[in-house]
């Protein structure tokens, strides 16, 4: 698993950094982990401004699947 703290992540509980190094603005501001019903969600966020030019979140959520390593090589 990616992060060893997320095997003991406790339900309703998770947290997102921000991404620093970010290679085109389509990737997300943040990015994180959440846990609910003992299944473990991805999570990203971009920051946005409405028309109002008022700041918000805006979050994709997807269930977490381990990556496989590539072994076609």
């Amino acid at each position: 698993m990616k992060n060893e703290y997320l095997k003991d992540l406790a339900d309703g509980f998770g947290s997102m950094n921000k991404v620093e190094n970010k290679k085109n603005e389509k990737q997300p501001d943040y990015q994180g982990y959440f846990k609910d019903s003992g299944k473990l969600f991805e999570i990203a966020g971009w920051v946005k401004v409405s028309k109002s030019n008022n700041k918000y979140l805006s979050i994709a959520v997807k269930e977490y699947t381990e990556k496989q390593p590539n072994n076609d090589l």
